[in-house]
């Protein structure tokens, strides 16, 4: 049949609506039951996190509708959707329902594809909402349970200085944990000794599958600032192998209170199992400072 269509459209708060002027007398149709059309069309600029839908279609035989749109890594989705027509103009469409239980869906890049039952309703609204996956936890240890997994290693043929879990006591420095903590992991409870070389290592953790990760800790730095240093490593939990390069913590600083030091993980393990190794050097210098002090402990994804 033949398809005519007048436009009438109108403007409106950043939509225009495009119909078939019915009340001017033109009509279309194939034939009995013909069918009359309308659309509206949301007009704006692009954002970044705006959800392009690039397909929706439907099975008839199967009874179904496929939803395809954009996805980007690190996102989760939820369906939601609305038949109220009272709902519709009263609830923001990412208040709607969610749908069929389709909630937190993981992004597939570059694109997602949902397929659904073909709903019941005559009309029924769909939005595709996005936002952030929430942090995955890969690693964390406050301290306040003890030492188990963790283990220490003098380097020097001194063995003045210790990695010492406990509430630190040095001339100066901290005397608690962070925040409202207890303990930490400390240079000696107490002031560190000079030509001090020793490491401390965290339990294994696992990171198989783990596209990029980043470790986080609270540091209380109180040494000499001149030839004292610190280093973070991750090793392989097998045998010890340093994976990547090491990052160096910057000693010079004086804390006054605890400061959270982020540390990308190396590429090199993720993949892995894998242990920190925190490792504290001192000069040949007596001086009266409490060293390196550390506490709450976490890798997230």
């Amino acid at each position: 049949g033949m398809f005519q269509q007048n436009l009438n459209g109108t403007l409106g708060a950043g939509a225009i609506s495009i119909g078939h002027d019915v009340s001017g007398g033109q009509q279309h149709s194939s034939g009995a039951g013909g069918r009359d059309y309308h659309i509206d069309v949301l007009v704006g600029l692009s954002e970044p996190n705006v959800i392009i839908l690039t397909d929706v279609s439907s099975d008839p035989g199967a009874g179904t509708i496929s939803l395809s749109w954009e996805s980007k890594a690190g996102e989760l989705y939820n369906l939601r959707s609305e038949a109220d027509p009272a709902q519709i103009a009263a609830v923001a469409p990412l208040d709607w329902p969610i749908f069929g239980g389709n909630v937190d869906i993981a992004a597939t890049p570059p694109e997602n594809t949902l397929t659904i039952p073909m709903p019941d309703d005559l009309t029924r609204l769909f939005v595709v909402e996005g936002f952030p996956a929430p942090p995955v936890t890969l690693f964390t240890d406050d301290l306040e349970s003890g030492a188990e997994g963790w283990t220490t290693v003098v380097n020097d043929a001194t063995g003045n200085t210790r990695w010492e879990l406990g509430s630190p006591s040095g001339s100066t420095g901290p005397l608690t944990g962070a925040g409202d903590s207890a303990t930490a992991w400390s240079t000696n409870l107490g002031d560190y000794g000079p030509d001090s070389d020793i490491s401390l290592r965290s339990p294994a953790f696992d990171l198989s599958g783990v596209a990029s990760a980043e470790l986080t800790f609270k540091a209380f730095r109180d040494a000499d600032g001149f030839g004292d240093s610190a280093v973070v490593r991750f090793l392989r939990a097998a045998d010890f192998l340093q994976l990547g390069t090491e990052t160096a913590i910057d000693m010079t600083a004086f804390d006054i209170d605890y400061t959270s030091i982020s540390i990308p993980v190396v590429p090199e393990a993720l993949g892995e199992n894998v242990i920190i190794e925190w490792t504290f050097v001192s000069d040949v210098s007596a001086d009266a400072f409490s060293g390196l002090t550390i506490d709450d402990i976490e890798v997230i994804e």
